[in-house]
């Protein structure tokens, strides 16, 4: 499934099941049907499962999806938290060894650090900001993007000494309660194509209708955002 197709898909599925829950609502409000949820669906670890079970099937951002999953069966088992240190443990490990061998850069981020990133080697970004957030730099000359999950946190990074590749290159976003300030070069052509609820992201550089972006290069964002924003800055 290309970029395009997965994104229309998340759209397509989100809609369909609020046109159908507000459908049912709506005829229950006039008698036609009785219809009602389960009380525990209400609970708001049901609601983080079944919304990351959303992204694993429709978005190329599972990390988001398994982060809410875990979050909220850690909440409904919380005896079984020390298997988070376990998951840590095993994450840490990998990004050790994977670093040496992948493309791309992970960050998860719980303290607030500043980070530089001077790399060329570092095409596609991986940042995931939970209960916290920073200042990350970044520099390549063949930047293709990459994903970006913030929950309950958010970042500040700066792009602006990257180079697009040639092509679509799509950042991949998902931020809950959080959001992302990112820093672009002037003449980079940003397309947003996200969908809010109860939040927002937008391009606040100034716009120029003289501005010449490079030629056959674009910067796609898409994905949601849930209670929160972002925005593109210069």
């Amino acid at each position: 499934m290309d970029n395009n197709s997965s994104n229309m898909s998340t759209r397509v599925i989100t809609g369909l099941i609020l046109i159908v829950l507000g459908g049912l609502f709506l005829l229950d409000n006039y008698g036609i049907i009785h219809f009602s949820l389960p009380d525990f669906l209400w609970h708001w670890e049901y609601i983080l499962i079944g919304l990351g079970t959303l992204f694993i099937v429709t978005s190329q951002n599972k990390t988001a999806g398994i982060i809410l999953i875990v979050i909220g069966l850690f909440n409904l088992f919380p005896e079984f938290w020390p298997l988070l240190l376990v998951a840590l443990g095993v994450y840490i490990i990998l990004k050790r060894n994977g670093s040496r061998h992948k493309n791309f850069n992970v960050n998860l981020n719980l303290n607030g650090d500043e980070e530089k990133t001077d790399s060329n080697s570092i095409n596609i970004l991986d940042d995931v900001s939970i209960f916290g957030g920073g200042t990350k730099h970044f520099t390549t000359n063949n930047f293709t993007g990459g994903r970006l999950t913030a929950i309950f946190g958010g970042s500040e990074l700066h792009l602006e000494n990257c180079q697009l590749a040639q092509g679509e290159n799509v950042l991949d976003l998902f931020t809950m309660f959080g959001g992302y300030t990112i820093y672009v070069p002037q003449d980079w052509n940003v397309i947003i194509d996200v969908v809010p609820i109860f939040g927002g992201f937008s391009d606040k550089r100034i716009k120029d209708p003289n501005r010449v972006y490079e030629e056959g290069k674009v910067l796609i964002i898409k994905g949601m955002v849930l209670f929160g924003g972002g925005e593109i800055k210069f």
